[in-house]
């Protein structure tokens, strides 16, 4: 069977190879700067030289900027591409916050938009930001990137 993502033009491809197109694999995401070791859940699939994916991350805190491993590969951190990191975070269990992420090779940072004068910016997300987090605090996230 051809290896996901290492699909050429004029490769023939079997049945099995069409078939695992796509599919799902399971990854215990690796979530950083957080604590107590928080419960995780992730998926993704191959596609060519995309990687889609979505991460859960649960009962924890950020001690600092909260990054999360990429789940395969490496990313392309060039800024041809337009690769999409989103989610939302839930610091204390009550509000729902927006997050953001950006890629750099081995690492999804993730970010929060905060309010600065009368426009809106991102920070990243940490203990603090967007809210005083607790330690059952959760988040959900999911996005795409190319490999390099």
């Amino acid at each position: 069977m051809t290896a996901l993502g290492a699909f050429s033009p004029g490769d023939v491809l079997t049945a099995a190879d069409l078939n695992a197109i796509g599919d799902w694999q399971t990854f215990t995401p690796v979530f950083n700067n957080v604590s107590p070791t928080p419960t995780t859940v992730g998926r993704y699939a191959v596609i060519n030289d995309l990687v889609f994916y979505y991460a859960t991350l649960q009962n924890t805190a950020p001690t600092g900027h909260l990054t999360m491993n990429v789940p395969y590969g490496t990313a392309n951190a060039s800024t041809i591409y337009a690769p999409q990191h989103t989610g939302w975070v839930l610091p204390t269990g009550g509000t729902i916050y927006h997050a953001q992420g950006f890629a750099q090779t081995n690492q999804i940072y993730w970010y929060a938009y905060i309010t600065v004068a009368t426009y809106s910016s991102i920070a990243a997300v940490n203990a603090t930001i967007p809210d005083t987090w607790t330690s059952s605090g959760d988040g959900y996230f999911q996005g795409w990137y190319a490999l390099a």
